[in-house]
């Protein structure tokens, strides 16, 4: 018979984890923020102007997302970074950017879902992961719809 151990995340690995999710986090925000933007800028093709208001509200819930990470990360003792994030956005066109996105998502869902396994005697930190968890399981569902949407590639 195979001996099982659980596997548990030390405080020290649960602040490296939030951490790292905050900078995703941060880093989201402004890429969907730049893409609202560029959706408002170049075209008022109504697909598009409802493309630029989702952006909009997924860079609200990835605000609060940075907001309610920050304030784990110092009620468990961390220290926060300077959070000065510039858009990482692709040149070339929305569906570029649905990708990048996606992939974003897809990193926080697996990191989330890790934090989650691992946190053992942390309650508040471990419902606080699985609540971000379904929010970035909403924005991938919503992400992969976008791309095969007429609209990925009208924003060039």
């Amino acid at each position: 018979m195979q001996t099982e151990t659980l596997s548990t995340l030390s405080r020290d690995e649960i602040l490296a984890g939030l951490l790292g999710a905050l900078s995703a986090e941060d880093q989201a925000q402004a890429n969907y923020e730049a893409q609202a933007q560029s959706c408002r800028h170049h075209s008022e093709a109504s697909e598009v102007t409802d493309l630029a208001d989702t952006f909009e509200a997924l860079r609200d819930v990835e605000q609060d997302h940075a907001r309610r990470l920050a304030s784990r990360i110092v009620a468990l003792g961390g220290s926060l970074p300077r959070r000065m994030v510039q858009p990482q956005l692709s040149d070339q066109g929305l569906s570029e950017w649905l990708v990048h996105d996606l992939i974003g998502e897809q990193w926080a869902i697996v990191e989330y879902a890790r934090l989650i396994a691992g946190i053992v005697g942390d309650d508040i930190t471990a419902e606080l992961m699985t609540e971000l968890l379904l929010d970035e399981l909403r924005h991938a569902r919503w992400l992969k719809a976008a791309l095969r949407s007429p609209a990925a590639a009208t924003v060039e």
